[in-house]
C-alpha cells in the first residue's frame, strides 16, 4: 500500500502556541487559573459552552459514556493541549465530557474573551482552523480504525500511537508507557477489559510488548509500527509532546 509510518505533529491540540509571541501575551493576561482533583469534570456532556481551556498541568482524558456507563475514551491531552474551543465556534453545547486524571490545574479562557481576541486578530481563526484540520484527520483515522479493523490491530496500532505520544524511552530504546491500566486501553479501543487482556497477552507472546503491573513496554517501536502502522490508507498521526 506505500502507506508512511507513523507521523508526529507538535502542537496538534494547542492552538496557542502557533500564534505570534504578543498574542499570546495577550490571550495569557486574560486566562484565570482553576485548580481540579482526580475525577473531577472539568465539563460534562451537554454543558454551555461557556470557556475553553488550556491544560497547564497534569493529564485529561476527553471520553463519552453509553446509557449502561461504558466509557469510550477519545484522546488523552497533556500540558499545552487547549480542550472546549469546538464548542465556542459552534456555539453547540458540549459533545463530551472532559475529566481530570490527577491532580490538574488549566488555564480558563471566558467565551467574551475568547470572541474579542478572535475578533481582533485574524492569526487566531488561522491557527484553530490548522488545529481542526488535524483534529479532523486523526478522526478519520480512528473511524477508519473502529470499522475496517480487528480489536487485536486496534489494540496495537493504540499502544504504538501512545507509546509515541506518552512514552519514555529508556537507554535500550524501549518505551514504556507508565500508569496505563487494561481498562484504560478498553475505554480507548471500545472494548471490554477481558477481551483486551487477552488480546494484549498475544501481542505479548509475539514479542512486541511487556506488560508490567500499570506500565506497558513496547520493544522496539519502529519493528511494532511496520507490522500495523501501515495496515489502512489514512496515514497514522500522533501528538508530538518533545
Amino acid at each position: 500500500m506505500g502507506i508512511a509510518a507513523v507521523q508526529k505533529i507538535q502542537n496538534l491540540h494547542n492552538w496557542v502556541s502557533e500564534l505570534p509571541v504578543e498574542i499570546r501575551d495577550e490571550i495569557s493576561q486574560r486566562f484565570v487559573n482553576r485548580k481540579l482533583t482526580d475525577g473531577e469534570h472539568l465539563f460534562h456532556q451537554g454543558d454551555p459552552p461557556d470557556a475553553c481551556f488550556q491544560v497547564a498541568k497534569g493529564r485529561f482524558k476527553v471520553c463519552n459514556y453509553n446509557y449502561s456507563g461504558q466509557e469510550l475514551v477519545h484522546a488523552y491531552l497533556k500540558e499545552g493541549d487547549c480542550i472546549g474551543d469546538w464548542g465556542l465556534l459552534i456555539d453547540q453545547p458540549r459533545m463530551n465530557n472532559a475529566v481530570s486524571c490527577d491532580s490538574t490545574e488549566v488555564h480558563v479562557l471566558r467565551k467574551v474573551h475568547f470572541f474579542e481576541l478572535y475578533d481582533k486578530y485574524p492569526e487566531i481563526p488561522r491557527a484553530l482552523n490548522q488545529v481542526m484540520a488535524q483534529r479532523l484527520r486523526l478522526a478519520f483515522m480512528l473511524a477508519e480504525d473502529a470499522s475496517l479493523l480487528p480489536l487485536r490491530q486496534r489494540l496495537a496500532r493504540a499502544v504504538i500511537r501512545m507509546g509515541h505520544s506518552l512514552g519514555h524511552v529508556d537507554r535500550d530504546g524501549r518505551i514504556t508507557i507508565e500508569q496505563l491500566s487494561q481498562d484504560e486501553l478498553a475505554n480507548v479501543v471500545g472494548a471490554t477489559r477481558p477481551s483486551v487482556g487477552r488480546e494484549l497477552k498475544k501481542l505479548e507472546q509475539e514479542g512486541s510488548i511487556e506488560i508490567k503491573y500499570g506500565k506497558l513496554i513496547i520493544k522496539d517501536i519502529d519493528s511494532f509500527g511496520e507490522q500495523y502502522d501501515r495496515l489502512l490508507s489514512v496515514e497514522p498521526v500522533v501528538p508530538d509532546y518533545n
